[in-house]
């Protein structure tokens, strides 16, 4: 069975549009040799101020690679790990398996509704208060919509508990993991010294 699988780099800010793209090609062929990656698509988000500083980075070229690959032993996948861990360059990555997220996200009838932030949908409101997850209509969170997930974090960078925002347990989990991801990939920051 075909998996669907995303990998998300950031590369060193310091390099040229051509060791970028040689860079690029070089992952593009790994993922091609070593899991036999099919129908990848490549999308380069350009440069990027990062939401704090990674061994002196304070920005980096995102790149993010979609593909579909049949694995059958996960170590493939590890050996895909390892060689990406060698290239310098590469400042951080994740690799994440798609499969559920895209068979949610293809179930997913968002809703047209006005109110689509959190405040509004809870102002002046009494306990319980209303999951927006569930008002729009979403099935899964995506670590790589910021704007989303801010609205579920302190001005301290404190995730806020599901009593403070009425969001299902379900969708706690989902929201956490996702800004947890978020932070890895230096999409939101880890405290408040990097807000702002």
């Amino acid at each position: 069975m075909l998996q669907n699988y995303e990998l998300y780099m950031i590369l060193n800010s310091e390099l040229s549009s051509d060791e970028v793209e040689t860079n690029i090609t070089l992952v593009t062929d790994l993922l091609t040799s070593e899991v036999v990656a099919k129908d990848m698509k490549v999308d380069k988000q350009g440069l990027k101020k990062l939401a704090y500083p990674i061994t002196k980075h304070h920005s980096g070229f995102y790149c993010l690679f979609t593909f579909n690959c049949e694995l059958k032993d996960i170590r493939t996948m590890n050996i895909v790990e390892k060689k990406i861990n060698l290239n310098e360059t590469i400042v951080r990555y994740i690799i994440i398996n798609q499969t559920d997220y895209l068979v949610q996200k293809a179930k997913e009838t968002v809703k047209k509704t006005e109110v689509t932030a959190l405040r509004d949908l809870n102002k002046g409101k009494a306990t319980p208060k209303k999951c927006l997850s569930r008002h729009l209509g979403l099935r899964e969170v995506d670590y790589k919509d910021v704007n989303y997930l801010e609205q579920f974090t302190s001005p301290y960078s404190k995730i806020f508990n599901r009593v403070k925002t009425g969001t299902s347990s379900k969708f706690q989990r989902k929201i956490s993991k996702a800004i947890k991801r978020a932070r890895h990939m230096a999409l939101m920051s880890f405290t408040p010294i990097h807000n702002g």
